[in-house]
């Protein structure tokens, strides 16, 4: 870059963190104004409330919330211009259109920003239309669509900024895509407590799923660490700016994995300018709706029988595939339309399923068992419950206009079919084959996208992002997928150790944990068998290690060296990994699944110490 065109671009950096800093100035006066004005408000209407009558009460008391709602609106504009000062943009396209010839220098912020004299803004937001110029083209013939219309034209110019805390710290020109080197730099750096927003390294084939508008619903098949869940709520934050005349944050819905995941990802949309969509589990809907008074497992209760079952023949693990596959469902969609139609006043939805059972039964005696050692009706069997009362009595969540589902593989063909009745809105569905553990893997994609969502749009990832290229081809090696393409990111090689006992093992993870330089590291997860397994090595290790125990009534993100099952990292990441097994000695596809999950968590290293449980998945 030439000294003068540098010394431009400072010029235009000064100029525009001049401009944030004026309007954020005038709109602190503006805010605490307000607040005094409400504050006298408050007391006048106090100190004459008994010479009022119920009108004036009224008429003052709708004027001091359209006050107080406008101060909300100031407030959240003042926060948007803050983070703008510390980094006001991230990127800028020369674009000279086609039409006319005329020159346009556009600079992309994680917000857009004008000043009250200027036409045109002096940042424009990523989500605009003109943004995606950035991220879909190289130098040369673009072109972008705006609701004007398509307007062509040639991108002429290409730059990255790296500005933090107000200071312009580098940048570059680029002739290409968004520049490997600065997508180096943002993923070699320490993880943080919690997602962040990826606005400035949006790579291509991400960008083209976060603006896809075609499609009603969108299923995005991902490998671990191709960023599906950022992706997905980009997403959500496009979508919100460019269609806020039909959808706000409480039209959206995010199914999530537990509430500890939730909190990891909650800062995200607000870092986007956008307040939190609406959360749940899916397991927060099947207590909210279900007509079932008998007690019943959750999830967790389910993954614990499967984690904890001696061998896939184990009777439990036999009867979560059996009545979790596709065969099942096709099995008791066929008896509910052969049935005359079901009233509720007559009948529950529990009973409808017994008498199912009973006709199973006489074909498949084993697979009529319904409820656990505790007699409580298994998770499997209360899905289909809920499928039951979906199908025949409905339900739906009009106010839902865009549901999105994360770690769709997890779940089965039963919620999914509850969850197409249930909302009636467009789709984005993401998910990890890879990371499947009960489904029926080669078969359930295909089924879902033919049967249950035919209108959607599969997409795939196949880049990782997340961890260095030694650590993601041996998470490859295990599950035996050459199709995953690291990004080329060079780190330590994993440190796998086998032991003859779990006193050795212990004393591995704890020489390997000490041993982590967390001056360096903002996160660290020790990952175990299971949550008793997880306690054992939490109270050995919390003797001399600041470490947090994370079980699944955890709900806060926090960091640190955090010690948890490997199944409830799923969707974490953290800069290091200490896979732990002490106790299993039996190898078969759950336990292979488990393990590749755990292992995909480790951003820059990967240690593996194990009593024998790895050794097929390791040679």
């Amino acid at each position: 870059m030439q000294k003068e065109e540098r010394e431009q671009e400072l010029a235009y950096f000064d100029h525009t963190e001049q401009k944030i800093k004026e309007q954020v100035k005038a709109l602190r006066t503006v805010i605490e104004e307000g607040n005094k004005k409400i504050k006298e408000q408050k007391q006048f209407v106090w100190d004459n409330s008994a010479d009022m009558d119920e009108e004036e009460l009224l008429e003052n008391k709708n004027s001091l919330e359209q006050d107080v709602l406008l101060l909300e609106f100031y407030g959240k504009n003042l926060a948007a211009l803050e983070r703008l000062e510390q980094t006001p943009y991230f990127g800028k396209v020369g674009f000279t259109y086609e039409e006319n010839g005329e020159h346009l220098p556009v600079y992309i912020g994680v917000n857009g920003f004008r000043p009250k004299e200027r036409k045109l803004p002096l940042v424009y937001d990523w989500r605009a239309p003109i943004s995606s110029l950035y991220y879909a083209y190289e130098k040369g013939p673009a072109k972008y669509q705006a609701p004007e219309g398509t307007f062509q034209g040639v991108i002429d110019e290409k730059k990255q900024f790296q500005i933090r805390e107000g200071k312009m710290q580098y940048m570059l020109d680029t002739d290409l895509r968004i520049d490997d080197d600065v997508l180096q730099r943002e993923l070699g750096e320490n993880h943080g407590s919690k997602m962040k927003q990826i606005a400035a390294t949006i790579q291509k084939e991400q960008n083209e799923i976060i603006r896809n508008a075609a499609e009603e619903t969108l299923v995005i098949d991902g490998c671990a660490g191709s960023g599906k869940t950022v992706i997905a709520l980009h997403r959500i934050a496009w979508l919100l700016y460019n269609h806020r005349e039909r959808l706000n944050t409480q039209n959206v819905m995010i199914l999530s994995p537990n509430a500890f995941f939730s909190d990891y990802i909650a800062e995200v949309l607000p870092e986007l300018g956008e307040d939190n969509c609406i959360e749940k589990e899916f397991d927060d809907l099947l207590a909210d709706m279900l007509f079932v008074e008998d007690p019943y497992e959750f999830k967790g209760d389910q993954i614990h029988a499967v984690l904890d079952a001696k061998n896939m023949e184990a009777e439990r693990v036999r009867r979560i595939r059996y009545k979790s596959s596709i065969s099942y469902f096709k099995c008791l969609d066929a008896y509910l339309k052969q049935r005359p139609k079901i009233s509720m006043g007559e009948e529950r939805p529990l009973h409808v399923y017994l008498r199912f059972l009973r006709e199973l039964e006489k074909e498949l005696p084993q697979m009529a068992v319904y409820q656990n050692d505790r007699k409580e009706i298994c998770y499997e069997d209360i899905l289909a419950v809920f499928y039951i009362q979906v199908r025949c009595f409905g339900g739906s969540f009009p106010q839902i206009r865009h549901l999105v589902i994360d770690e769709m593989q997890d779940y089965n063909v039963f919620q999914f079919a509850v969850l197409k009745r249930l909302f009636a809105c467009p789709k984005t569905i993401l998910g990890d084959k890879n990371q499947v553990l009960l489904s029926e893997k080669p078969t359930f994609l295909g089924y879902m996208l033919s049967h249950v969502f035919p209108e959607a749009k599969l997409l795939s990832l196949t880049k990782s992002y997340r961890s260095t290229k030694e650590i993601t081809e041996f998470c490859s090696h295990i599950i035996g997928d050459t199709g995953i393409v690291p990004f080329e990111r060079e780190g330590k090689e994993p440190v796998v150790k086998k032991e003859r006992s779990r006193a050795a093992v212990l004393s591995d993870v704890q020489n390997a944990v000490a041993e982590l330089d967390m001056t360096k590291y903002r996160t660290a997860a020790v990952l175990c068998r299971n949550e008793v397994e997880a306690l054992f090595v939490y109270d050995s290790l919390k003797k001399d290690l600041p470490v947090t125990l994370i079980k699944e009534t955890t709900t806060v993100y926090c960091e640190g060296i955090l010690v948890m099952p490997a199944y409830f990292a799923k969707g974490l990441e953290f800069d290091a990994v200490v896979v732990c097994d002490m106790g299993r000695e039996t190898e078969n596809p759950i336990t292979r699944q488990e393990f590749y999950i755990a292992c995909t968590r480790a951003l820059h290293e990967l240690f593996v110490f194990h009593k024998g449980s790895f050794d097929a998945y390791l040679k």
